[in-house]
């Protein structure tokens, strides 16, 4: 199968709407988070597989200069009534992709606004956010089916049930309404024939639009940029990461040989000649890694690819690095989060500075740009780590690390820190708390977990880590080089570190979040909008309490040091393995359900 070879239903079939809504932005130094949405065109490719015809809805691509203001920060997209306007009358079936949690509220709206238009449609939502609160999404919510971890099997044998009679109770990885309860399906096994996986449908997507505007991960590219998907899964635990609730811990590589051929038809199809990996953790295997590079060269295709997502540091050795350079790798980045050793092993980060250092120097010495990530805050850290880090962080920059970035800790639904803090009382379901999320990349912290720091200190820390890590670039690389850099963002050429790329979305987020502080049109009004979020958290502290009576979850320990020392596994089994129906209190008067 071709990357671009459609599926051809037949004229009659069934018609599913997939829909992307807008994306959110906010003032921040980093690059886009607005990409085009991979996980949706996969489904899309897996509905016209099954035999049914599908229309999308990209609202981001479709409404590239729309901004409509959005807490703090701004919706990008066509406006919310205009999504919902535009579902085909024919339509049998919706589909929307919620992967942020700070995209929920937003979603939410959007799927009142379609209820309104057609009462009858079945609303199906999937994604990162609703697979870490499956009976919370449903219960804030009209939406009728949420598909829980990885969708593609999931989504075809739930189409199938949705269009042709078939029960919701034999279709695993699901969450439904039934009867006024909310009704919770075991998980679905993670696939492991991902060469059996259809092909993403990119040609439902406008590729171009994304490109003009620059929404593409990682560094900007002049080039096409079309984002691939090597790997799925990650092996490890790390507790801040929703990864282990979302993917388990089942990691699953194709095929280089595939992925080379995929690559290879978007250079032919669509002349693409850049490509962001979004895996979780790409690098595990060296002889994986081997093998792909080698499949990029002996194929001579003359490609730029990036690592957009962060992964790990032991497969990267001399012979690697020059092999992923030799190929077309333009940046990199490790995510160490902390400069501590001890904060490494409280959050389970497998990763020792030692291995990190020799990995660092084999990439430099390849002259490949590297950027490095951190957590700012996690909530046991004090003043020891933060020093530590500080010291860390001079030091990767002296041996070769280009790029730094940084963001607050956010407490993420469906990890293991978010359940100690929420036992805690640290965590309040409200608007401040899907506020917080959105700025999580902001240059002043929207919250604080922290038990030693308020939001001023974690701010000065920030400003101490990033001092640290650019005065020790500066020394190494002379003051001309780092103009010279920062001079180059601005331009339109193609950069070549995530800070070039940082700084000019930056700029442009700041522009848009002022001009729409100023005078722009909201997402709903602020009566809405109190009223939307008033009954979440009682409706959440209902679940839990559910949850915990039935067995399904249990209570974790109050001090987050102590995390490391669980299987987030074991603790998860209950819950994705366990079939449940919960029945909630006053949650049909909530606004939105």
């Amino acid at each position: 199968m071709t990357s671009t070879q459609a599926h051809a239903p037949r004229p009659d079939a069934p018609l599913v709407t997939l829909i992307r809504p807008p994306g959110a932005e906010t003032f921040r130094v980093g690059t886009s988070t607005l990409v085009p949405p991979l996980g949706l065109a996969y489904i899309a490719g897996t509905v016209e597989a099954a035999g049914y015809r599908v229309q999308v809805i990209d609202a981001l691509s479709s409404g590239p200069t729309t901004h409509t203001r959005y807490f703090q920060g701004y919706l990008v997209g066509l406006p919310l009534a205009e999504v919902a306007a535009r579902v085909a009358p024919e339509a049998r079936c919706v589909g929307i992709t919620c992967m942020f949690t700070h995209e929920w509220p937003m979603v939410v709206q959007l799927i009142r606004l379609i209820r309104e238009r057609r009462p009858e449609l079945p609303i199906v939502v999937g994604g990162e956010h609703v697979t870490a609160m499956p009976e919370f999404s449903l219960a804030t919510s009209q939406a009728d089916v949420l598909v829980l971890g990885e969708g593609e099997e999931t989504a075809r044998a739930l189409f199938d049930a949705l269009l042709q009679g078939g029960s919701l109770a034999d279709v695993a990885g699901i969450a439904y309404r039934r009867d006024g309860a909310i009704v919770v399906n075991p998980r679905r096994n993670r696939s492991t024939a991902l060469e059996a996986i259809p092909r993403p449908a990119w040609r439902h997507f406008d590729l171009e639009a994304y490109h003009r505007h620059r929404f593409i991960g990682g560094v900007y590219s002049t080039y096409l940029t079309v984002p691939m998907l090597a790997t799925r899964g990650c092996p490890y635990q790390c507790t801040y990461c929703s990864s282990p609730n979302m993917w388990t811990t089942k990691w699953v590589p194709r095929d280089p040989r595939d992925v080379a051929d995929e690559i290879e038809g978007y250079v032919r199809d669509y002349g693409a000649r850049n490509f962001p990996f979004y895996d979780l953790t790409a690098v595990i295997k060296k002889e994986w890694i081997v093998a792909f590079c080698k499949e990029i060269i002996g194929r001579g295709l003359r490609i730029s690819w990036q690592m957009a997502s962060g992964t790990r540091s032991e497969a990267i050795d001399g012979e690697v690095a020059h092999l992923l350079k030799q190929s077309g790798m333009i940046n990199m980045a490790y995510a160490p989060e902390s400069g501590s050793e001890q904060t490494r092993q409280y959050i389970k980060k497998r990763m020792h500075s030692d291995r990190l250092y020799a990995s660092i120097a084999a990439a430099a010495e390849a002259d490949l740009s590297v950027a490095a990530y951190l957590v700012v805050g996690f909530p046991h850290d004090g003043r020891q780590e933060m020093r530590e880090t500080i010291a860390f962080l001079a030091e990767i920059a002296r041996r070769g690390v280009n790029d730094l970035g940084s963001g607050y800790y956010m407490a993420l639904p469906g990890t293991q820190l978010f359940r100690t803090l929420y036992e805690n009382g640290k965590v309040v379901i409200d608007r401040e708390y899907f506020r917080h999320i959105l700025n999580g990349l902001a240059i002043y912290p929207a919250a604080t977990y922290s038990d030693h720091f308020g939001r001023p200190e974690l701010f000065y820390w920030r400003l101490r880590f990033i001092a640290a890590f650019y005065g020790s670039r500066l020394r190494v690389l002379g003051a001309r080089k780092v103009l010279a850099a920062f001079f180059e963002s601005v331009g339109s050429g193609s950069h070549h570190s995530k800070l070039q790329t940082a700084l000019r979305v930056s700029l442009k987020n700041g522009l848009a979040t002022l001009r729409l502080a100023l005078s722009g049109s909201r997402w709903i009004s602020p009566e809405e909008e109190a009223a939307m979020f008033a009954p979440w958290d009682a409706i959440y502290r209902q679940i839990r309490r559910q949850r915990l009576g039935s067995g399904v979850d249990e209570t974790p320990p109050l001090d987050s040091r102590e995390l490391h020392r669980r299987n987030y596994v074991d603790v998860l089994r209950p819950d994705h393995g366990t079939a449940r129906t919960l029945a909630l209190q006053g949650v049909a008067d909530a606004p939105g359900a």
